[in-house]
């Protein structure tokens, strides 16, 4: 079993300042500094550091951030042998601007990390033992993802994040979204997906199986008129007809075929949201990779992000098991009531 997350790393350079600039608005920073990112590479740091076994397959540039970025992530107990290599390629960056309540605006340039052959990507999702987690999210091509998902095995699970959520509004992102098993997103990707065209004018087609559905499926959509609709209608073009909507303090909510469950979130207060999400994606990669059922996993995801958003930069805030006060990952837990 292991926890494969693949995508994009990148450099990530802060900004830290009183408020985020406006349209055309100049503002000075009190503090700078420089942090690894990238949403799979934090996904892969957040479920090493609890213990479950984990790799990460991405591209990075021919610099020294490449060696930089390797080290980092193998020190974090991530294995990093898949990797590739972009020829005269810079690795990529992300310009993140955090406020004084940890809110946050970010930038990001691909660089080396869109240049990972959609061949290798797949080639390491066939090599997966079962019961493992593939993690996937928007920040590279959605062709890549789409070959990865496409080479699992039946008994790998795809967890899809559609984090951003544009890449996503396509044929190939349709595709791609009816391979994923579990399907975590934010309220701002479930409007930017669902209630932004991905919800089709009439329900009862969406009943199909994904894999039943026209190529033409998306010209026939139509706005959903609320959420409830919005997340019926994404969780019935997924494969696993579960969708968990991330809520920010208010915790997150798992929808499936048994209705819907509620997590709440410890209260906290944030710092640097930044990379919040890929914690809560990473630490549920991790607990559903070692047994956990739905519900458990959600349970943790929370904690680990409630914890992420009390301190600066993103994978740098994950916690490990250890400071959880809870045991490494490396076995299946407790059953209870799969949701």
């Amino acid at each position: 079993m292991t926890v494969l997350a693949i995508g994009a790393y990148t450099v990530d350079l802060y900004m830290f300042g009183d408020h985020l600039p406006a349209e055309g608005e100049s503002v000075d920073a009190v503090d700078y500094a420089t942090a690894h990112g990238g949403k799979a590479a934090n996904v892969a740091v957040a479920s090493a550091r609890l213990g479950a076994p984990t790799r990460f397959v991405g591209c990075l540039g021919d610099d020294t951030d490449r060696l930089t970025a390797l080290a980092a992530l193998r020190a974090d107990g991530v294995e990093v042998d898949g990797c590739a290599t972009a020829d005269g390629i810079a690795t990529g960056r992300s310009f993140v601007y955090v406020d004084a309540h940890g809110q946050q605006i970010v930038m990001t340039w691909p660089g080396a990390a869109n240049l990972l052959p959609p061949s290798r990507a797949a080639a390491t999702v066939s090599e997966l033992p079962g019961t493992s987690v593939l993690v996937l999210q928007g920040e590279i091509p959605v062709a890549t993802s789409s070959a990865a998902a496409a080479a699992a095995s039946p008994d790998v699970r795809v967890l899809l994040n559609p984090s951003p959520a544009g890449p996503f509004l396509s044929e190939t992102g349709e595709d791609l979204l009816s391979r994923a098993d579990v399907l975590v997103l934010n309220e701002s990707e479930l409007s930017t997906l669902a209630l932004s065209g991905l919800a089709p004018s009439a329900m009862a087609p969406s009943a199909m199986a994904p894999s039943a559905m026209a190529p033409s499926a998306m010209a026939q959509c139509a706005p959903a008129e609320d959420t409830d609709d919005a997340v019926e209608c994404l969780r019935r073009r997924t494969r696993g007809r579960t969708v968990i909507v991330t809520r920010g303090e208010h915790g997150a909510e798992i929808i499936d075929d048994h209705g819907t469950m509620l997590i709440g979130v410890p209260s906290v207060n944030a710092v640097d949201t930044t990379g919040a999400g890929d914690a809560f994606t990473g630490a549920l990669a991790a607990a559903l990779c070692t047994g956990a059922s739905l519900a458990q996993g959600v349970r943790l995801a929370c904690r680990v992000a409630a914890v992420s958003v009390t301190r600066r930069f993103c994978a740098p805030s994950y916690p490990s098991a250890a400071e959880l006060g809870v045991a490494p990952l490396q076995g299946a837990p407790g059953q209870e009531r799969t949701t």
